[in-house]
């Protein structure tokens, strides 16, 4: 089993490290055009339109691709001042329904997300110089954001199971990152 879930981290150790790639190039994509925009206008008085669309699009799949890296590396605020007190094997009960409770509340986005994809099909992007549905922008970063929290919470649910089975939590278990 443990070689299993060591397979199962470098899987998303690759996933947190391509999430953290494509955030580097949505930041640019954020920063550069915005910066281009200003000096068009002010120069030559003559903007870009499709500048703020693109932005808000890159900062939307930011944002997803950004909590999904943030959960892997356990950098998202917690509070465990109550769970502190419970010992190993209660900790790692606790972590192991906090666990469940972040899949099941993604299995409800991922499938609500799914769902809304084909409404959004049919809206198209307004500014951009290309035809693109607008579930590119909105319904697919929220899908794809939950589902690599889930395939990360899969993970962190996993190895406190093994640690509770073990006698409890500690290091190796959920309080670790995956980054």
């Amino acid at each position: 089993m443990t070689a299993l879930l060591d397979a199962y981290e470098r899987l998303l150790r690759a996933i947190a490290a391509l999430e953290k790639a494509v955030g580097v190039f949505l930041i640019a994509v954020i920063v550069v055009p915005i910066t281009i925009q200003v000096f068009t206008r002010y120069v030559f008085d003559r903007p870009i339109v499709w500048v703020e669309e693109v932005a808000t699009y890159a900062f939307i799949w930011g944002a997803f691709l950004g909590a999904a890296l943030g959960h892997k590396t356990r950098r998202h605020i917690r509070i465990e001042t109550f769970v502190s007190r419970l010992g190993p094997r209660g900790t790692a009960a606790m972590r192991i329904a906090a666990e469940a409770l972040i899949l099941l509340l993604c299995w409800l986005l991922a499938t609500t997300a799914w769902t809304v994809m084909g409404v959004e099909a049919r809206s198209r992007s307004i500014a951009l110089p290309v035809d693109i549905p607008r579930m590119w922008f909105y319904s697919v970063p929220l899908f794809v954001g939950t589902v690599s929290i889930a395939i990360a919470s899969v993970y962190f649910l996993l190895r406190e199971a093994q640690a509770l089975a073990k006698g409890g939590g500690g290091p190796a278990a959920g309080g670790r990152s995956i980054a």
